[in-house]
């Protein structure tokens, strides 16, 4: 009966156990069938994001660089740190670990590490190698050093507001970067590698691999030495005067390429972050402002090339007169003179100005002022240039056509003088200014700006009877004599303008701009120069364009003369 009991125990625990078996074979075929067929997609993502990772590899962005081969920007790599929050299984020590290397608020590395829902975040960027290799020998999970491109200004301060700068992300913000910038930022490649269980690459496929693409170069017009010459000179005119601003720009007259594109102040490229954004303008373009005399150039270039007033003509000129309801008068004399229009352009006389102005027209002159391209942009290749202000001839009162023939009510920028200064000095032709004058992809195609781009506004003869005009500014007598060059005949025009009030009705008391245009030598012209100082104080007699600006032109195209020799 005993032994009959056992068999009949030993059989329920047998059927127990082959039922168990069953219920454990029948789950495991269940569990392969599951991972095998049901949920085989969900499996087979989770192991390729486990034994696979893709790479940003990071292009390198292109470097401007000046006439001469002078780098003004390029790129450094540095090393940021990124995290995979999914992949960390101790996002409070990791934080810990790296907070002490990054000195980060531990707290909140700790909540940013510890969010499963992201895959990647940024921890810190372009850091310093040499803590990213201490987070490199941490060897954590999820936790990653890679190379990423830093923009660096070698020169500085060089021509801040002309090359502009790039954020973080290496995109450009301003200036020559923002303006190419789909030249210079290059293509990021990819790169999907596969890991062991330990996340050691251990199989690269050339089909998972797309290389990045650097980014190209510009190559620009831009003489750093001469660069550098003209905002030293700026900067010393602007502390001897104590002068808000200043701003100078030298090109060849013939061509429209840019030699130098200087304002006073700068700002460190390097650290431009800590800089106020008013600073960031290039005031070689963006300053609109009354030109003042150096305007009478366009006045006299004008009447004379529609024969409205012959060279030779001789012009009896009271010391005032009345246009409209405006009196304008001389500054230096009260008695009647015969000018020839040399003497009133050696001389700078306004009412000689205004009766010059008065032979053409409302009609005539407003048509000339425009084919000299003010009131519209030059097409300069760079970002942030203004179109200057010029109201239609059929909407000026009686007055205009007199404060228009002195350099009043017209705003203009630095680079529309230049350009219009040029017209004399290369026989009547309107060029385009440029600073870039070659583009290099990373692939190695170049493209050279050499396309001359000008048409004739005055004629050779008449460019040629003003190029003589401004010759006498310079020489003895004329208002611009501190503009001379030793063995040099230099041509000019002063400019002394009243600063227009901010409210935009009358003139700020006391407060001029003076300014100084011109070119040299007088045979063969090389270089054409504009000199602006906003706003220098000192003694009302001594502050004027002959005085402040020209002197500084004077060093400007001497210097620059001496260098593109």
């Amino acid at each position: 009966m005993i032994r009959e009991n056992n068999t009949k125990a030993n059989r329920r625990r047998i059927f127990f156990l082959f039922f168990l078996f069953l219920v454990a074979f029948g789950f495991i075929i269940y569990k392969l069938v599951s991972i095998q067929y049901i949920s085989a997609d969900k499996y087979i993502i989770q192991a390729e994001y486990q034994h696979e990772d893709s790479f940003t590899l990071k292009s390198r962005r292109g470097k401007i660089i000046d006439r001469n081969g002078i780098e003004l920007a390029s790129s450094l790599i540095e090393k940021t740190i990124t995290a995979n929050p999914k992949l960390i299984k101790n996002p409070e020590k990791a934080a810990e670990d790296i907070s002490k290397i990054l000195l980060l608020n531990k707290e909140d590395l700790t909540k940013k590490l510890s969010d499963k829902d992201i895959g990647f975040l940024y921890i810190a960027r372009k850091i310093e190698s040499r803590d990213a290799d201490k987070i490199n020998d941490l060897n954590l999970d999820g936790i990653y050093v890679e190379d990423e491109c830093k923009r660096f200004y070698p020169q500085n301060n060089i021509a801040c507001t002309l090359i502009g700068f790039t954020g973080t992300d290496n995109v450009g913000l301003s200036g020559l970067e923002l303006n190419y910038e789909d030249i210079l930022r290059g293509i990021d490649g990819t790169l999907t590698a596969h890991k062991d269980v330990f996340g050691t690459i251990i199989q690269t496929n050339s089909e998972d691999y797309s290389p990045p693409v650097d980014g190209g170069d510009i190559v620009l017009s831009i003489d750093s030495q001469i660069q550098f010459y003209a905002e030293k000179k700026l900067k010393e005119v602007a502390e001897q005067y104590k002068s808000s601003k200043a701003i100078a720009i030298l090109m060849n007259p013939k061509t429209g390429e840019i030699y130098a594109m200087a304002q006073y102040p700068t700002f460190d490229l390097n650290d431009y972050i800590n800089v106020k954004p008013e600073y960031f303008s290039n005031l070689g373009i963006s300053f609109s402002y009354e030109p003042g005399s150096t305007f009478k150039i366009v006045n006299a270039s004008s009447a004379l090339d529609n024969n409205c007033v012959g060279s030779e003509q001789v012009f009896h000129l009271a010391p005032s007169i009345k246009v409209g309801d405006r009196v304008i008068k001389e500054i230096h004399r009260g008695y009647s003179v015969d000018y020839s229009l040399k003497d009133i352009i050696k001389y700078s006389s306004n009412v000689g100005a205004v009766t010059v102005a008065l032979s053409m027209g409302n009609k005539l002159y407003y048509d000339s002022i425009i084919k000299y391209g003010f009131g519209n942009y030059t097409g300069i290749n760079l970002p942030g240039e203004e179109k200057g202000i010029i109201s239609n001839y059929k909407n000026w009162p009686a007055s205009t056509i007199g404060a228009l023939a002195i350099g009043q009510s017209i705003a203009v920028t630095p680079i529309q003088l230049i350009r219009a200064v040029s017209v004399i000095a290369n026989g009547g032709y309107l060029v385009t200014p440029y600073v870039v004058s070659e583009t290099r992809s990373g692939s190695g195609t170049v493209e050279k700006n050499d396309s001359l781009n000008k048409v004739q506004i005055i004629s050779s003869q008449t460019s040629q009877k003003l190029k003589d005009m401004m010759l006498s500014v310079v020489e003895k007598g004329g208002t611009g004599t501190q503009a001379a060059i030793e063995g040099v005949k230099v041509c000019g025009k002063t400019g002394t303008a009243q600063k227009a009030n901010k409210i935009g009705v009358g003139y700020d008391e006391g407060l001029v701009i003076t300014s100084f245009i011109g070119f040299a030598p007088y045979d063969d012209p090389e270089v054409a120069c504009v000199v602006i100082v906003d706003e220098p104080q000192g003694n009302e007699e001594a502050i004027w364009g002959g005085t402040v600006a020209a002197p500084v032109f004077s060093d400007l195209v001497e210097f620059a003369l001496n260098k593109i020799h």
